[in-house]
């Protein structure tokens, strides 16, 4: 067995990294998609979206590592609803382009072989999940793989967090055969193992917080409103009251009458709340009305909602 020689430097790695790829798509919609009745990528955070959340993470990447020309590519399955435009870079370094996948399931690993069929082998690529929210700055992450000078480089935490950013040389990716299904951990990664040299950043907790279903999404808002590397989340912080709120959104376009209370709540574009309504871990979905005075809790709201407890 013979492993592909490492770079020669972290630096050469970082200067080597041409693309950031977004993967977003799932087996089927999800109640939080279906409902919002929009890509999981376009619902807000405290500041802007999920996915114009990982385009500043590919600009810190550009800005550290002097990287002029970063493509940040996101890439939808065929079951996904796409968002609706690509986000635009504030210091220019980095493009972003949404790309729908129209080919057959190939699974992970199968979408990166084909995305990068034009890329040169030594080239690196950055890869992230898309419905997440990050909880350490993606420039942070990177450093820490880079400096492993593998080929194939992921992170992990020792709560057995799913894993959500890889960095990958392009060159790996060849192995994979160009028709049928290829998973990422079950079939590719232990295929790598042999072949390539294979390296882990561990990190003590959770780097990264899924945004798909409702609890996933709000607590993600929560984590998002603390900011990067935080330290203690706000569940664990032994001081925090419950009814302390971390955060209310509500998009241009959304009514919210007056001493109505958002609490850890989301109203989206063309929703309602009337005067004096409590909306508490909800999202208020576009043409949802909560009337003046109703209380709201732990729900997706896509109807109306009448004076009392919801």
């Amino acid at each position: 067995m013979t492993l592909t020689q490492p770079q020669s430097s972290p630096k050469s790695v970082l200067e080597s990294i041409r693309s950031m790829l977004v993967l977003y798509g799932s087996v089927r919609s999800t109640p939080l998609a279906r409902r919002a009745g929009r890509s999981l990528l376009d619902l807000p955070l405290v500041r802007g979206t999920i996915l114009s959340h990982h385009l500043e993470n590919a600009q810190f990447c550009a800005q550290r590592f002097g990287l002029d020309s970063l493509q940040m590519r996101v890439i939808v399955d065929t079951e996904s609803t796409a968002p609706i435009d690509p986000p635009v870079s504030e210091s220019g370094k980095v493009q972003c382009q949404i790309e729908q996948d129209a080919s057959p399931i190939r699974g992970v690993a199968g979408v990166l072989s084909d995305a990068t069929q034009g890329m040169d082998p030594d080239d690196y690529i950055i890869v992230s999940s898309g419905a997440q929210v990050y909880l350490e700055r993606l420039d942070d992450l990177v450093h820490a793989m880079a400096k492993k000078r593998a080929d194939v480089t992921l992170v992990s935490s020792r709560d057995d967090s799913p894993v959500g950013v890889w960095l990958i040389r392009v060159g790996v990716l060849r192995s994979i055969k160009p028709v049928g299904y290829v998973d990422m951990k079950e079939q590719a990664l232990e295929s790598w193992k042999h072949d390539h040299l294979v390296r882990v950043v561990e990190r003590p907790r959770a780097y990264v917080h899924p945004a798909r279903s409702i609890s996933e999404y709000l607590d993600a808002l929560r984590a998002n409103a603390q900011g990067y590397g935080a330290g203690t989340t706000i569940d664990e912080d032994p001081f925090r009251e419950d009814w302390e709120s971390s955060f209310s959104v509500a998009e241009p376009g959304a009514v919210v009458g007056d001493g109505a209370i958002l609490h850890d709540a989301v109203a989206l574009n063309g929703s309602e709340i009337g005067r004096g309504a409590v909306v508490v871990r909800s999202v208020i979905c576009p043409g949802a009305k909560v009337m003046p005075g109703a209380r709201v809790t732990d729900q997706v709201v896509t109807g109306t909602v009448k004076k009392g407890r919801a």
